[in-house]
């Protein structure tokens, strides 16, 4: 987990090469569009050449929304996607995807569906009311995370708008929803969630992520 609550230089140098799923890469779009610092380290690994991008073919970097836009459209040689109106609030490179209704999964907290055609990952918003904790949990692949707006806090630190969590099989966390302003995101998710305690066990047969 950074410190920082930015993506690892090996998330970001596969990023600038296109190496990732679709799924992740347009999470850690989001990302980059909120979050200069990400953008300038992505200058820099642009800077550093082929030195770094030497395993995969190197493509321009994501440095603004106009730049993500324009990858995500040249990715699909055959149909160009569809732009729909960006809602207010949401970073622009959501604008090729279908996004679904808002649907509640768990008291306080709902889940919205980012429809990624040929992703591997599992694509989805979730929004939680001031105060939540969500249940604590494992996970068995990667779960990806930029905040949309408010803030959440577990055992790696509070992650607030425009900061990037970045889990995997080796971390278990137990998160606290900002009691003022609650929390939006946008996670990619591979493998499974796997709730922890009597209430996460209660809970697992009701909760698809």
């Amino acid at each position: 987990m950074n410190a920082r609550h930015l993506p690892s230089d090996e998330t970001l140098a596969g990023f600038a090469a296109g190496r990732l799923d679709e799924g992740m890469s347009l999470v850690v779009a989001a990302h980059v569009e909120m979050n200069p610092a990400s953008a300038r380290a992505l200058r820099e690994i642009e800077a550093v050449g082929g030195g770094v991008l030497a395993a995969g073919e190197a493509v321009p970097m994501l440095t603004s929304a106009e730049d993500a836009l324009a990858r995500l459209e040249r990715e699909d040689h055959d149909e160009p996607p569809a732009l729909r109106p960006v809602e207010t609030g949401l970073p622009r490179v959501l604008q090729p995807y279908e996004l679904g209704r808002w649907q509640p999964i768990g008291l306080g907290v709902s889940l919205r569906r980012v429809k990624v055609p040929g992703a591997e990952s599992r694509v989805f918003m979730l929004r939680a009311a001031p105060g939540t904790r969500l249940p604590e949990h494992r996970h068995t692949g990667h779960e990806w995370t930029t905040i949309l707006s408010g803030a959440y806090e577990h055992e790696y630190g509070r992650f607030a708008r425009g900061d990037f969590d970045e889990a995997n099989e080796n971390h278990e966390h137990h998160p606290r929803v900002d009691a003022v302003e609650g929390c939006t995101c946008i996670v990619a998710l591979t493998g499974e969630v796997k709730f922890e305690g009597w209430l996460g066990r209660l809970l697992q047969p009701l909760v698809r992520l």
